[in-house]
């Protein structure tokens, strides 16, 4: 009996992970899972947004709507596929994920384009809440790059400068 590799694409460091991978029960389709660590955003994010909106959350629960958007753009379609996200270990906790996502009939090169747009997406999307005049830096970043800028705008004691937002308001 011959079986064949499923293909499939990370895009994965310490902030957040994206998985792409050949669907078993769709042929020429895709599983796209991704999954965000709020801990490691949250010396980015800290005091930036009110309770309950937590913009590295936020930015996870977006880039569903964003990738259909850009998969659209490129004649894909997708949608819910119905699956919980597989969780490939060394998350712990604070690591949450969206459900799966199935992008229909496309192509190789189309997946991997899909990949690239959703690391940028994702984080300029949590950077746009926490710091509105930050750009990710332009051209492809690798997952280790992306790791590197991220922790540049991590604010060290960052607990110690400013109350969180709930803490402000019931102080006054």
């Amino acid at each position: 009996m011959q079986t064949t590799a499923a293909a499939s694409w990370e895009y994965k460091n310490e902030f957040f992970s994206i998985i792409i991978r050949e669907s078993e029960h769709h042929p020429g389709s895709y599983i796209f899972c991704s999954g965000i660590s709020i801990p490691k955003f949250d010396p980015i994010c800290w005091g930036k947004a009110g309770i309950c909106s937590n913009p590295a959350f936020k930015g996870l629960q977006l880039l569903r709507a964003d990738v259909s958007y850009y998969a659209l753009q490129l004649g894909i379609v997708t949608k819910n596929a119905d699956i919980p996200c597989e969780s490939k270990g060394g998350y712990g906790d604070g690591w949450y994920q969206e459900n799966a996502l199935l992008i229909e009939d496309a192509s190789p090169e189309a997946v991997q384009a899909i990949l690239v747009f959703s690391a940028r997406d994702l984080v300029q999307t949590v950077l746009t809440a926490c710091y509105p005049d930050v750009k990710v830096p332009a051209g492809s970043l690798d997952p280790k790059a992306m790791q590197t800028f991220l922790e540049s705008l991590i604010v060290p004691n960052y607990k110690e400068l400013a109350p969180p937002p709930i803490a402000r308001r019931q102080a006054a």
